[in-house]
């Protein structure tokens, strides 16, 4: 199960901090609309009706628990398990508990979203976006194993954010649903991976807007991502391993908001 750590949820506060203190800082030159950013003055924000933004950042390394199994037809699976392990009994080829943490990664991604006045301000969104973790080392029914891999996932989602009145920014929460394709592209003890699979994806947003101009906005944002149980089979194909429980990460991230 993803776990954060006590250094990453300082940081997480860290950031909702900094907003915080970002937005009582601002002054009262500016507001944020439910539509877009503008400065106090006679301008027409409801002209705003869409925007593009992009964002990139940080995302905390997490714990996953997957059952490894050989392909039994084949006999040739004993030479890939550590000295001994094949002979011993307890050892099961067909349900072979492997459990990793990976390092801290990034995350880049952005979209396309339209302003709504539903439930008093709303937007929607189509995005897309990219994470990327490595691992350096795993357990393997017991054993440690030296490791040299990637997952990097891909997701194309649809969001629908709440925003609300924060001061001379706003804020919003909301979330997602999707598409993600994730891929393991390495090593596990000189055994390469080059695997991808896919599923449905979800994700929960928060996040607070900071209006620059009229049409630009900076923001910081949270984002909790959960995928599907994923699957990953090796170059030789003899053998696979499977998430027990759905992967998930946690990001903060910065970027900015056009609007048009």
């Amino acid at each position: 199960m993803e776990k954060l750590n006590i250094r990453n949820l300082t940081l997480v506060i860290a950031t909702a901090l900094l907003a915080s203190s970002t937005v009582a800082t601002a002054g009262t030159g500016y507001r944020l609309s439910s539509k877009s950013p503008a400065p106090k003055m006679p301008v027409a924000s409801s002209a705003h009706r869409g925007y593009v933004f992009g964002y990139g950042g940080f995302v905390f390394g997490s714990s996953w628990e997957n059952t490894g199994a050989f392909d039994m037809s084949d006999p040739a699976w004993m030479a890939y398990c550590p000295t001994g392990m094949h002979t011993n009994p307890a050892f099961d080829p067909a349900n072979v508990p492997m459990n990793w943490d990976t390092d801290n990664g990034w995350s880049f991604g952005g979209g396309i979203g339209r302003y709504s006045g539903l439930f008093g301000g709303s937007r929607f969104e189509l995005e897309g976006s990219y994470l990327s973790n490595g691992v350096d080392s795993l357990q393997y029914a017991g054993f440690a194993l030296p490791a040299n891999f990637d997952l990097s996932t891909k997701t194309v989602m649809v969001n629908y954010l709440k925003e609300v009145p924060f001061g001379s920014a706003t804020g919003y929460f909301g979330g997602g649903i999707g598409w993600a394709w994730t891929t393991m592209d390495g090593d596990i003890d000189t055994i390469n991976y080059g695997s991808t699979d896919d599923g449905f994806a979800w994700q929960l947003i928060a996040g607070i807007d900071f209006p620059i101009t009229e049409s630009l906005a900076l923001f910081t944002q949270y984002r909790y991502l959960v995928l599907d149980d994923q699957t990953f089979t090796t170059d030789f194909g003899d053998f696979s391993n499977t998430t027990d429980e759905n992967p998930t990460s946690h990001s903060v991230l910065v970027g900015a908001r056009v609007s048009f």
